[in-house]
């Protein structure tokens, strides 16, 4: 499997998986660009499970989006074509900008908060109940790890209970509320990195 295929498969298990997110909206192109963005700017990972020789799973982080999103303008080009439906619809333009907003720390959260974080992690509902969500997770906290942080964040959406249940499972604490975008409140969790469980 080639990166582009590679990177196509990623964007399909978060469309799939991801549904309620806003991300998922903006369509597989641009999901395909991001985390191909994700995979080769230096300060992000996109660390993959597989099973036979398929991808069945992945977990994203990052030590800030900064270099992501310049990953992401180095392909100017596809990336006005993948958000051009989007930019035409106000409600997700605003959308666009929150996100943007928020990762260059416009929001309020009354807490001073890790940079490191956990982007996302799916695992293809079809081998679910094998460990892959906890060797991902654990691997990213390896990452982190390495680069000398000492804890990293998660924003979950109030209404993923599943994924409340889990994060909580490997370790993380709910540490503040806030609103990526308005009207919409998530939890953020910190990982404390001795915490995540082996």
């Amino acid at each position: 499997m080639n990166k582009q295929a590679i990177y196509r498969r990623v964007a399909q298990l978060h469309a799939e998986n991801i549904n309620q997110g806003f991300l998922s909206s903006l369509g597989p192109n641009f999901l395909t660009l991001l985390y191909q963005a994700i995979d080769e700017s230096p300060v992000s990972v996109l660390i993959l499970d597989w099973e036979d020789n398929q991808v069945v799973g992945f977990v994203s982080g990052a030590l800030g989006m900064g270099s992501v999103y310049r990953q992401l303008l180095r392909y100017w080009p596809r990336l006005i074509m993948a958000l051009a439906p989007s930019l035409l619809i106000p409600n997700r333009l605003w959308q666009i900008i929150e996100i943007l907003r928020y990762s260059r720390g416009g929001h309020e959260h009354g807490a001073k908060l890790p940079a490191a974080e956990l982007l996302s992690i799916v695992v293809d509902p079809a081998v679910r109940g094998r460990s892959h969500a906890d060797r991902l997770y654990r691997q990213l906290t390896e990452f982190f790890a390495q680069r000398g942080e000492h804890e990293f964040k998660i924003i979950v959406g109030a209404a993923l209970a599943p994924a409340h249940r889990f994060y909580r499972r490997m370790g993380a604490q709910p540490a503040a509320e806030i609103e990526v975008h308005q009207g919409a409140r998530s939890t953020v969790y910190i990982q404390t990195l001795r915490e995540a469980r082996r």
